[in-house]
């Protein structure tokens, strides 16, 4: 680098330090432009500089204390920042076995009861299992050498998520995307049973990552372990029982009998830190409660109701414009903005009786999300007018397409009205329509004749009754209609119900329209999509097919119209293992959706969606991974974070994470996807199964058998309750399901499953399918274990053939057929030919897969054995050692892999002594 590049790296080096740390990574990319070598150099320096700054403020330890910290070596201490009744919060550096920046807690010297330390032995497991990006990590847990708790902590250099908010005059809406992530950490935390109980602004801090503000929580799980808190605000009794803050503390914490403190109480508080976010003040004034005595302080919290937050605005008086300064408005704006939904939504967590809360922090996010993309809320009172106005104002911009909801059909009963008023189809038309959405109101309205809240399939069934009898006279619309049912149908999963109406809906259109009318296109891709989700792929390929022909000579050939078309056919493609034919298409789609839209519109999300499943099956993951990544970004800033369209790009980004062997990062984004699908469609909706079963698949990797059975189980009893027994998403899932069978050593059963698989395969494909070669890998090896060596053989060998035929050469799914006929020919004597299956295996994981996955490491592993089988005990020692050095670079600690590694090189360590 030259002098002038010094001098300006130096600029932008000091000129970055002047910033606040939230401020500096936007500020270095700004500076920096695309240069990365001086931006490489200016964080080089920013690196040296943390280090140096470091090693000044680091502490001298003195006394009995002291030196027990002195005595944990893989940590040096750099400051106290905190310290309570019973801890002491430390910044420190971790100097093994990875170095990191952490928050060392540690208990108080001489706190170190039996009480204590059971409570904290209780919580340990559960905070182990928490990973979640808005929640700060725990990265080690144990005891110093006087038996004193410790944990080391994610270090989160941020400031409480109100003191953020404000300092940047966050609107409205840009803090409740913020607070819908803090939920999502709440929900993450409870869904491995901890709860928080003491929600509050300044335990969720929030910090820059990628120049995106990011919230998290903290101070998880370790009042619980000791009965009290590390901070000083927290306000504990004589009993040591009332763990909270008051102003954010729910009636049943204040009751203190610890009986009634469920996840509930949590939600109690996060609605009383909204609240605080929306208004600029607590529901009950910090300082009045405080001085109202222990006993009256309780009964407050208990009894008495808080105002609104629109009325809370209206009563700040001279704090009244500042407060609406930040939030980038005026009071009255402000009082405006808050009333209804946002009024709703917040006393609705605040219930004073639990049971009327949300039931979870997820339900009370989604609230939050409704609210943003202008959708009713389940807060508000149930009246129609108020849904129909929600419907109207939200297509203003968009029509939502079918969903697994009542609500998806009205409003497209809503956008068929307002589409034949705009053709001028006639009035007669208009009001036939407009009594029917009214009578579909009816079945809604408790006070209506007919009582009201019929269930949804009583409503679809007499909505299809209605259309069939009362708009005869009006074929269109009637046609229109039943198209529209029909796609609610096929999201709901009845597919018996929804083909005939599609079928008839395609048949009048047909009939009435013109060949290039684009509601017959609309017929087309509905019916082509019910028949490839019930894998009639010939004629779904067909309909497509004209549709896209229909949509060329209606709005020309670059409509993004159009690339959902070519999307579908790339899908069929893929789906039956022509790969490069769907990668063609997608390219087109591709191109099509960048030519007509801009950069982030929502079918740019959709068709990176579709491209990176297709990129993960042909093993080109780090396109894969930018693909889903992108699709993620367009579809949460278009859609929002909770919408189903993120959950599905999220399952997908889980996936590829699997595959490459971050399975900590996997595990979080596949939760979080299943969070949000079991909002949208419930837990047993077949469009849940596959990210269920995606996720089984990861906790069979990680060896956590008994948890991966019972998502396996669950997904396919969903999927054959929707497909039937013969279908390709039933068979993806069987051929995971036999893995976790084998490697959790059910072999029987595992052989009865990949049999199942591989009879599917020639029932669906009977020229063969991709798939094929990995449930006769699976079948072959489960041979293999079970003895019968000439049956396992022949599996082996016509799988490895079937692999090299569908993936191209090197792809990692040809390493797996590899490995297994290396061991099965290498537990025959043939060593030569065992070789070069297992050194072919153990070559395409290291260049495929990266020098630390585990899938090396078990080639490795085995190539060491049959070395050492072969009577090459020198050869067999390197490549365990190369095994060893994989695992050490991954991280992992518990995977089956690892444990078996570690006892092999165990034992050739003792057998050199």
């Amino acid at each position: 680098m030259t002098d002038d590049r010094h001098r300006r790296a130096k600029e932008i080096f000091l000129a970055t330090c002047e910033r606040p740390p939230e401020e500096r990574p936007l500020f270095l990319k700004e500076a920096c432009g695309g240069d990365s070598e001086l931006r490489a150099e200016v964080e080089s320096l920013l690196a040296f500089h943390q280090e140096e700054s470091i090693r000044v403020r680091e502490v001298r330890l003195e006394g009995a204390a002291g030196e027990d910290l002195k005595s944990l070596s893989e940590f040096r201490i750099v400051q106290q920042v905190g310290e309570g009744g019973m801890g002491e919060v430390y910044e420190a550096q971790q100097l093994e076995p990875v170095k990191r920046h952490v928050a060392l807690k540690v208990i108080k010297w001489g706190m170190d009861t039996k009480e204590v330390l059971a409570r904290f032995e209780s919580e340990r497991q559960a905070l182990a299992l928490m990973n979640h990006p808005n929640i700060a990590k725990v990265y080690q847990a144990g005891a110093t050498p006087s038996g004193r708790p410790f944990f080391a902590m994610e270090y989160v250099r941020g400031i409480p998520i109100t003191e953020y908010c404000d300092t940047h005059r966050l609107s409205i809406d840009e803090r409740l995307r913020l607070f819908i992530q803090v939920c999502e950490g709440v929900q993450h935390a409870h869904q491995h049973g901890i709860i928080h109980r003491d929600m509050k602004p300044s335990n969720v801090l929030v910090t820059i990552l990628d120049d995106r503000p990011v919230p998290k929580i903290i101070d998880f799980g370790v009042a619980k372990a000791t009965s009290q808190r590390l901070t000083e605000r927290t306000v504990f009794t004589e009993l040591g029982q009332w763990i909270g803050t008051p102003e954010y503390m729910s009636p049943e914490q204040a009751e203190m009998t610890g009986l009634d403190i469920d996840t509930r109480t949590d939600v109690y508080s996060l609605g009383v830190v909204l609240y605080e976010l929306l208004v600029g003040a607590q529901p009950f004034d910090a300082a009045e409660l405080r001085d109202l005595g222990f006993d009256e302080m309780r009964r407050r919290i208990r009894e008495e109701e808080p105002p609104r937050p629109s009325t809370r605005s209206s009563d700040l008086g001279d704090d009244a414009v500042e407060a609406a300064r930040r939030r980038r408005t005026d009071p009255i704006g402000l009082a405006r903005e808050l009333t209804g939904d946002l009024d709703w939504i917040v006393m609705k967590a605040m219930e004073k009786d639990r049971m009327r809360r949300y039931a979870t922090s997820l339900g009370m996010a989604a609230d939050v999300q409704r609210y943003l993309i202008h959708e009713p809320v389940t807060a508000s009172p149930p009246s129609s007018l108020y849904r129909l106005k929600k419907f109207v104002r939200r297509n203003r911009v968009v029509v939502v397409t079918s969903s697994a909801v009542i609500l998806a059909l009205i409003v497209g009963i809503v956008g068929t009205t307002v589409g034949m008023v705009r053709a001028r189809e006639g009035e007669e038309a208009a009001i036939q329509v407009a009594e029917f959405m009214e009578a579909m109101f009816d079945d809604f309205d408790p006070g209506s004749p007919s009582g009201g809240m019929s269930s949804t399939e009583a409503v679809l069934d007499r909505a299809v009754g209605k259309i069939q009898t009362d708009l005869a006279a009006q074929p269109l619309v009637q046609a229109r209609l039943l198209t529209a049912l029909g796609g609610v149908y096929t999201g709901l999963g009845e597919f018996d119900r929804a083909r005939p109406l599609l079928e008839r809906g395609l048949a009048m259109r047909r009939e009435l329209l013109a060949a290039n009318h684009p509601d017959l296109a609309i017929s087309l891709s509905m019916l082509g999509m019910h028949l490839y989700r019930t894998g009639d792929y010939t004629r779904s390929q067909r309909l497509y097919e004209e549709s896209r022909v229909v949509r060329e000579r209606t709005f020309g050939p670059h409509d993004p119209r159009v690339a959902w078309n070519v999307v579908c056919l790339a899908r069929l493609n893929w789906v039956q293992g022509e790969f490069q034919e769907a990668r063609t298409l997608y390219d087109r789609a591709l191109e099509i959706v960048n030519r007509s839209q801009l950069p982030d519109d929502a079918n740019v999300g959709m068709v990176l969606y579709w491209y990176g499943r297709l990129l993960i099956d042909m093993g080109e993951y780090e396109d894969a991974i930018e693909a889903l990544r992108r699709s993620i970004t367009i579809r949460e800033a278009v859609r929002g974070r909770q919408h189903p369209d993120v959950g599905w790009s999220l399952a997908e980004y889980s996936r590829v994470l699997h595959y490459v062997g971050d399975y900590e990062q996997s595990e979080s984004a596949y939760r979080r996807a299943l969070l949000i699908l079991q909002e949208a469609f419930g837990p047993d909706h077949v469009d849940v199964a596959l990210p269920t079963s995606g996720l089984a698949n990861l906790l069979r990797t990680v060896g956590r058998y008994d948890e991966s059975r019972r998502l396996f189980e669950r997904a396919l009893e969903s999927l054959e309750n929707a497909y039937g027994q013969v279908h390709v998403e039933v068979l993806w899932n069987l051929t995971g399901y036999g893995w976790l069978l084998f490697d959790a050593g059910d072999l029987e059963r595992a052989r009865s499953v990949f049999d199942r698989a591989v009879e599917i395969v020639h029932e669906l494909f009977p020229d063969g399918y991709h798939v094929e070669g990995y449930c006769r890998t699976g079948l072959g090896a489960t041979l293999a274990a079970l003895g019968d060596r000439d049956a396992a053989e022949k599996e082996l060998r016509t799988a490895l053939e079937l692999s090299q035929r569908y993936y191209p050469a090197g792809h990692e799914r040809i390493g797996r057929p590899h490995m297994y006929l290396g061991k099965l020919l290498g537990d025959m004597g043939e060593c030569e030919a065992a070789r070069q299956h297992l050194e072919t295996a153990v070559l395409i994981w290291r260049r495929e897969l990266g020098p630390d996955h585990l899938d090396l490491a078990r080639a490795l592993q085995a190539l060491s054995r049959l070395e050492e089988s072969c009577g090459n005990s020198i050869r067999a020692g390197e490549l365990l050692g190369e095994a060893h050095d994989v695992i050490l670079r991954n991280g992992s600690s518990t995977h089956p892999v690892v444990l078996l590694v570690n006892s092999e090189w165990a034992r050739f360590q003792s057998s050199k002594m």
